[in-house]
């Protein structure tokens, strides 16, 4: 199964307990390799600043084929951490993603996954493009709840999210992004389904598992592998959803044994087993406020 990933290959800051942490991120990162340890054939489309294409080695070394437009700048994240507040920047943005550059990557592909971090994240003119590909589509809708104000992060539904969730059958959300889409358009969840025909929507919770949605009303919850240590919780919900989707769509697996595989690869991935840490990240100093 050809899948096709687009959205931001960014550079993630987070900052904890005196120490900074620096690493390549973003759902095309790790949905990318994720797809490539199911042993999916990947193309990831991205837009990154001319000096920073050494990031796509760690995708490149894995198998993963990159398609790669130009931007002046790379999308940037800055987690800081204190406790359980986190509060999260975004100091840049990529140039969206058209469709021109997305075209010759869909041509053969039966999977496309869209990870938007922002509400522009992609132009306009993908979404017709997606849309009229009888390929399957999955969106986390993440990026259409959400926008940078001077650089940090706050909750917002953009009204494009509407063009987004009419190309796509598969959707990941949390409860808070999935209530905050549903108010935004004034429906409840199967309305939702209805409306946009989507075929399956999965909230992720985190330590406390999820539930999928099937349009037929099926509702199905699945319980959270148990973590032996919080490393670094960065990334699983990208790991957990393209790990549900290949076991979905290209294993055939039924839908308990796909979220039973997605969450125990989602929880290797929080103890820092699942996808090469070393590759990803590296320790840098914490500058001095001024």
């Amino acid at each position: 199964m050809n899948t096709v990933v687009l959205g931001s290959v960014t550079t993630d800051r987070i900052v904890q307990g005196g120490r900074a942490v620096e690493k390549v991120g973003g759902v095309a990162t790790y949905a990318g390799l994720t797809y490539r340890r199911h042993g999916l054939p990947v193309t990831v489309v991205t837009n990154l600043a001319a000096g920073d294409a050494g990031m796509l080695a760690v995708l490149e070394r894995r198998g993963v084929r990159c398609m790669v437009g130009p931007s002046e700048a790379t999308t940037r994240f800055v987690n800081r951490v204190d406790g359980d507040d986190r509060r999260q920047e975004m100091p840049a943005a990529a140039a969206p993603i058209p469709a021109a550059l997305a075209r010759p990557a869909l041509e053969d592909a039966r999977l496309i996954h869209l990870g938007p971090l922002h509400p522009h994240a992609f132009a306009p003119d993908l979404w017709p493009l997606v849309a009229a590909h009888d390929a399957l589509a999955a969106l986390d809708v993440q990026g259409y709840t959400r926008r940078a104000v001077h650089g940090v992060i706050e909750p917002h539904v953009d009204p494009s999210v509407a063009e987004a969730l009419a190309a796509v059958g598969f959707v990941k959300a949390d409860p808070d992004e999935l209530a905050a889409v549903l108010a935004a358009l004034a429906l409840d969840l199967p309305s939702l389904m209805t409306r946009f025909d989507l075929r399956e929507v999965v909230v992720t919770e985190g330590r406390k598992g999820g539930c999928v949605y099937e349009r037929s009303g099926r509702r199905f919850p699945y319980a959270a592998a148990p973590v032996a240590r919080v490393v670094d919780p960065t990334g699983a919900g990208d790991v957990f959803f393209a790990a549900y989707l290949a076991a979905r769509l290209h294993e055939g697996r039924d839908l308990p044994e796909a979220c039973a595989h997605a969450a125990e690869t989602a929880a290797r991935q929080v103890e820092g087993h699942y996808l090469p840490e070393a590759d990803l990240r590296r320790d840098l100093p914490i500058p001095k406020r001024t």
